[in-house]
């Protein structure tokens, strides 16, 4: 009785994850229809197949990476803090790739490097964090504290980077609030990288439950479980970078998605794995489809159209299940 109902949960998140899809690739200003995409698929050169292999698709696919990337990050940073506030930017992500992406704009390197100075940025600054919590003696709550000290740092540098460059405010403002644009430079690097890490997670989901345990009782039945940590660590450091340069810097998913999915599916991790990725790609895919439509020719920052939507939504959820979630 139970696995067919996490059956028909995981049926309805597909059946939402595919209406996100076709909202975002085929409705908007232009629509685009089947016949379009078949004339694409035939390399047939009109402006919708133009549309489609410069604009709907690119963003696209960067949602998706984005919206996985972050879910499953999350998900690993809840699992091994223990901690269901945590987020995958404490590594110091968001802090790098934001002070990257400033220091591009102020410097006029071109936009179409944006994604790639903002992945180098959190790689190296995330890198940093995990060096100083240690890995012969890793700590989880070192990580945490060390992290947040970063992130203020690098956020109080952007803050004055921003104030001593008024005239670029807000384009700054803009591009920090989360943007999927549709530059095809560096796509193909990152969707390497995007297929590396996710065959690593579904590499490491079974061992979750285990690792979701008490510390003591882990040690107790792994040999040198901190190997474990620290790859987690660095896999997680490596997908939230990897959704910055996709989409820049959005906040919500990471923290709130996998809430969601214990909600709807329980806590067995290996579902809530699965779940966490449909639900992840689909609220990038339908905040996308929301933010270049609603105030159209005016583009909103997809990260403030994801809070709002995203939001009410767990509230709904939270209020509905209360008991069985501070069960």
């Amino acid at each position: 009785m139970f696995k067919s109902r996490k059956f028909y949960i995981l049926i309805l998140c597909i059946l939402i994850f595919l209406l996100c899809l076709y909202l975002d690739l085929f409705q908007g200003y232009v629509k685009i229809s089947l016949s379009d995409v078949w004339d694409f698929i035939s390399h047939k050169n009109t402006s919708n197949t133009q549309i489609l292999a410069l604009i709907r698709l690119p963003k696209i696919f960067k949602a998706i990476v984005a919206g996985v990337s972050l879910a499953t990050a999350g998900l690993f940073m809840q699992v091994l803090s223990k901690n269901p506030l945590v987020e995958p930017y404490i590594t110091g992500v968001s802090s790098g790739a934001g002070l990257a992406l400033v220091l591009a704009i102020l410097l006029n390197i071109s936009p179409s490097y944006y994604s790639i100075t903002a992945f180098l940025g959190a790689i190296i600054i995330a890198s940093i964090v995990i060096g100083f919590a240690g890995y012969k003696r890793f700590s989880i709550t070192k990580l945490i504290l060390i992290g947040l000290s970063i992130n203020i740092f690098a956020s109080s540098i952007i803050s004055a980077l921003m104030l001593l460059n008024a005239s670029k405010a807000y384009s700054l403002l803009v591009i920090l609030s989360g943007n999927l644009n549709n530059s095809l430079a560096g796509i193909r690097p990152l969707a390497v990288i995007f297929v590396l890490t996710m065959f690593l997670s579904v590499y490491m989901v079974p061992r979750l439950n285990f690792l979701k345990l008490d510390f003591s009782i882990v040690n107790a039945l792994t040999k040198n479980p901190h190997k474990y940590f620290i790859f987690l660590v660095v896999l997680s450091a490596v997908l939230a970078a990897s959704s910055v340069c996709a989409a820049g810097i959005i906040g919500f998913v990471g923290i709130i998605i996998p809430h969601l999915a214990r909600i709807v599916i329980g806590y067995d991790l290996r579902w809530v794995f699965v779940i966490s990725i449909l639900l992840g790609a689909s609220i990038i895919l339908i905040s996308d489809f929301i933010a270049r439509t609603v105030l159209f020719p005016t583009e909103l920052p997809i990260g403030l159209v994801i809070a709002m939507i995203g939001a009410p939504i767990f509230l709904l959820l939270l209020i509905i299940n209360r008991k069985k979630f501070y069960a």
